[in-house]
């Protein structure tokens, strides 16, 4: 069962005084002489340094990734400087030093190995991103910085965190930790969009970022974002903390405060909100596909009777939409424009796989290379492509060719086979696992959402957590004899 990691401790107290002395310097010299915000911003800036520092040394590492999953998708906002290319962002820093953290643990012996299939997996990773990079290099964009980086923080930066999720962090002394987390950012993340819908703003817009309108000739209702690049992101953050809320409540058991269980309530209904609020179909049909494994199953993650309230509300909203707003229900439901455009879509993108069979166009260079070429003018039943992949798979096979796109199935494979023959240790956990994978890969089928850094830093931490959950089930002695290594 769950053994919690010693970390190493250190009550040295002569070195917290020499690190609260230090944090003095910013006011004896920056606040006399700097304008005001630029005091605050050094102050700031020095005292979480000194913070950071402390944690360090009292091995708390995993309280500030705790912090970051509390208050993460806000931070794109607040504190990305320049905010046009930022060269500092949270999630830049919060890897850096999640990578300090890895290499200081890994000294002390602490980090628990790795199975098998995960092992491969994480080597056919690093060559895909070999391939990412290879792509890249042989051609020639616009703007270099720009691409590079967000290869970095799509792929390298989420990848980095699932493994200090899985093989580092003390998730066995942490899970009610987890949880409120968990439950704070789904709260905060459905609040925003829930204003946003009622205020027709964006609040917390990106930086270029347009905002999206279901819009009929009498009615209009924006497609809400909360603090997340797109509605995309919000609605797939939404199902998977809904789904981590209800797993490691049962994992939790009965030992929650009655504070903690009106957190959990909250919680649930707030992440089922923030997955249905941007009213995308593709997240729908996954919910439903989930719900039907779920509901058959022996021990099922949610009761069959949550399960039919959660269908009569879906239910509910269709009707209600149908009768009263049949414009917004029409262009979100039953209207066949999308359905053509996605086909015309996909078939321009077979074209450019045609063309480029190996290693693709480039990673995110679809737009550049077909944008304005004649060869890959596409129509569908009188609908023109969109010139952007409408779909993960597709996007990869396109960007990275077949090389990369075999990869990329593979690494992923790999690693759903480790938690499958890890399955009958706790049937629960592996079900949990399934439900976040078909939720992101089903909508991936319907939206391109392989790159994107907000969404895919939460999905690697959660399926890291869920995989370190099956391998502190699993028993000592069938570790020392591991049928995986076989």
């Amino acid at each position: 069962m769950y053994k919690p990691i010693d970390s190493p401790q250190s009550t040295l107290r002569p070195l917290y005084w020499v690190l609260f002395l230090l944090s003095l310097v910013p006011l004896c010299i920056v606040l006399p002489t700097a304008a005001t915000n630029v005091s605050l911003a050094v102050t700031t800036a020095w005292v979480t340094m000194i913070w950071i520092v402390i944690i360090f040394v009292r091995g708390q590492f995993h309280y500030f990734v705790l912090g970051w999953l509390a208050v993460y998708p806000y931070c794109y906002y607040f504190f990305s400087f320049p905010k046009e290319r930022p060269l500092f962002t949270v999630d830049r820093a919060f890897v850096a030093l999640l990578l300090l953290e890895m290499l200081v643990v890994s000294r002390h012996a602490l980090a628990r190995p790795m199975v098998r299939d995960v092992r491969i997996s994480s080597y056919l990773w690093f060559l895909y991103l070999v391939v990412c990079f290879v792509s890249l290099a042989s051609h020639a964009p616009s703007h270099p910085l720009a691409f590079y980086g967000l290869l970095t923080e799509g792929l390298v930066m989420p990848a980095l965190l699932g493994l200090y999720a899985l093989k580092i962090f003390p998730v066995a002394g942490n899970l009610k930790k987890i949880h409120a987390c968990i439950c704070i950012l789904m709260l905060g993340i459905a609040a925003v969009a829930g204003t946003e819908i009622i205020s027709g703003r964006n609040l917390l817009p990106w930086t270029g970022a347009v905002d999206e309108w279901v819009q009929t000739s009498d009615f209009r209702i924006i497609r809400v974002d909360g603090p997340f690049e797109n509605s995309g992101v919000l609605c797939l953050v939404g199902t998977l903390g809904f789904f981590l809320i209800v797993y490691l409540r049962h994992l939790i058991g009965e030992s929650l405060t009655r504070n903690r269980r009106f957190l959990h309530l909250i919680g649930v209904w707030a992440s089922l909100a923030a997955a249905l609020m941007p009213m995308n179909r593709a997240l729908v049909i996954a919910l439903l596909v989930c719900a039907c494994i779920d509901y058959f199953a022996r021990h099922a993650l949610i009761p069959r009777r949550s399960w039919n309230y959660i269908l009569c509300v879906l239910l509910f909203f269709a009707v209600f939409g149908k009768l009263f707003y049949p414009g917004v229900f029409e262009d979100r439901v039953s209207r066949p424009d999308n359905v053509y455009q996605r086909i015309a879509q996909d078939l321009q993108t077979l074209e450019v796989v045609r063309d480029h069979p190996l290693l693709g166009v480039g990673f995110n260079l679809y737009h550049d290379t077909v944008f304005g070429d004649a060869r890959y003018s596409v129509r569908f039943k009188g609908f023109e492509a969109m010139n952007f992949p409408h779909n993960s798979l597709f996007a990869v096979l396109a960007e990275e060719g077949c090389i990369g796109f075999l990869l990329y199935i593979a690494a992923q494979a790999f690693f759903v086979r480790a938690m499958w023959r890890l399955r009958r240790i706790n049937g629960l956990g592996w079900r949990v696992f399934l439900y976040c994978v078909l939720v992101y890969t089903i909508y991936g089928f319907d939206v391109g959402m392989a790159y994107y850094s907000d969404l895919n830093l939460l999905y690697m931490f959660a399926l890291g957590i869920l995989m370190q959950i099956q391998l502190q089930m699993y028993p000592e002695e069938a570790h020392s004899h591991d049928c995986f290594d076989q």
